[in-house]
């Protein structure tokens, strides 16, 4: 059998809005024909709300400001999510011939489910691009699409405390009169949590990585960022997702 190569980019940077930054980098510098390329990547404490959304409507600002939790918006669509360390997070930037966006979500949301699976815990698909276990959240995804490519990217909740999670996003149960996309409040956990053991972010990684080589028929090997990757990154750091336009308004330079 012949195997493809995938490329793998295990990077994170120290701020959320680098992070962010290079996920939209990615899509935007990829080119129509190249292989795909995956990133798994964690964040700082930080309270990251969808494109569409009014942050002041989904999370406890004033909190997060006193927490000192760094507050930011993402390029794609969906819910306001909270990272920290206990929070491993997916990319896959893939070339798609016909974009079928609800295929696309449920093939990748599936390589987390198996990925739960090789780990002895057994969990749901709901709404397309979420996974639950005994139905609490324990992931959930987005994307965006540019020309052919697809960016998918999803968070799984490994250790982070839950309790954090709700006092920081509680204002997303309320209801308000607005034109934004609000997030659906759903009860949480974590692996650690359902496991009743300590896990690893490490052995995510593993379980994640062989599951995606298993379901593709691929070869993962490590990979760099290109020069135009990291210019973008930067130019895309300081001019929208750095500034309190975007991170507020969702307005970018």
């Amino acid at each position: 059998m012949t195997y493809n190569e995938w490329k793998l980019l295990d990077i994170s940077y120290d701020t959320v809005y680098r992070n962010l930054a290079l996920e939209e980098a990615l899509i935007t510098t990829q080119q129509p024909d190249a292989t795909v390329r995956i990133r798994i990547w964690s964040n700082p404490p930080a309270v990251v709300a969808g494109r569409f959304q009014d942050i002041r409507l989904e999370a406890d600002t004033t909190l997060c400001e006193r927490k000192n939790i760094a507050i930011a918006r993402r390029f794609t669509g969906g819910g306001t999510v909270y990272h920290d360390p206990g929070n491993l997070n997916f990319t896959l930037v893939s070339s798609e011939p016909a974009v079928d966006l609800s295929t696309i979500q449920h093939r990748n949301i599936s390589i987390l489910k198996e990925t739960l699976r090789r780990m002895d815990l057994e969990s749901t698909i709901t709404n397309p691009n979420s996974l639950s276990v005994a139905g609490r959240k324990v992931s959930g995804a987005s994307l965006a699409v540019k020309r052919n490519l697809v960016l998918w990217h999803a968070s799984l909740l490994i250790s982070t405390d839950s309790l954090t999670i709700t006092q920081l996003l509680s204002p997303s149960r309320q209801q308000f009169t607005t034109n934004r996309v609000r997030s659906r409040w759903e009860p949480v956990t974590n692996l650690q949590r359902e496991l009743s053991r300590t896990v690893e972010i490490r052995e995510v990684k593993r379980h994640f990585l062989n599951t995606v080589e298993d379901m593709f028929h691929v070869r993962i090997r490590a990979g760099e960022l290109s020069s135009n990757d990291e210019a973008m990154t930067t130019r895309l750091h300081d001019l929208k997702y750095a500034t309190t336009e975007w991170i507020y308004r969702g307005v970018a330079k």
